[in-house]
């Protein structure tokens, strides 16, 4: 009957190494961060799309919310696959214009100042790859 309990303690033995390597491997990484993937860049560049609501995105002549440009530009770069090889692929090829019609994506500020997407997105991937000051000692 009491069988389970010698396989339930090793079990939570485990658990509990695992759970602190976790929480020192973590702790680690505030000294030496671990490298950052192109994947995860272009995915930071795209969330800093989506989440500037004060912002309109035009698309051949018709303005999208941030929301929907983030979108487009997700689905631009799964069909692009394994072409998009680095975050200045997906500025090049899927952030900078229609590739039906050629024409380049532009981004409103609220004033009404339009500015190509390539120059608001590199803007935007240099300020993002930027050390914060909380990381800083």
């Amino acid at each position: 009957m009491l069988s389970y309990i010698k396989p339930l303690t090793r079990f939570a033995a485990v658990c509990v190494v695992v759970l602190a390597s976790m929480v020192l491997a973590s702790g680690a990484s505030a000294e030496c961060p671990a490298p950052v993937t192109e994947s995860a860049r272009i995915d930071a560049l795209i969330r800093v799309v989506e989440g500037r609501s004060d912002l309109q995105f035009l698309r051949n002549d018709v303005a999208y919310s941030s929301r929907e440009a983030g979108l487009h530009l997700r689905t631009k770069l799964a069909f692009a696959g394994s072409q998009i090889k680095t975050v200045e692929d997906f500025i090049d090829h899927i952030g900078t214009g229609s590739s039906t019609t050629g024409r380049p994506y532009l981004v409103r500020f609220i004033d009404g100042t339009l500015i190509p997407s390539a120059e608001f997105l590199r803007g935007e991937l240099k300020r993002i790859s930027q050390p914060t000051t909380a990381s800083i000692k």
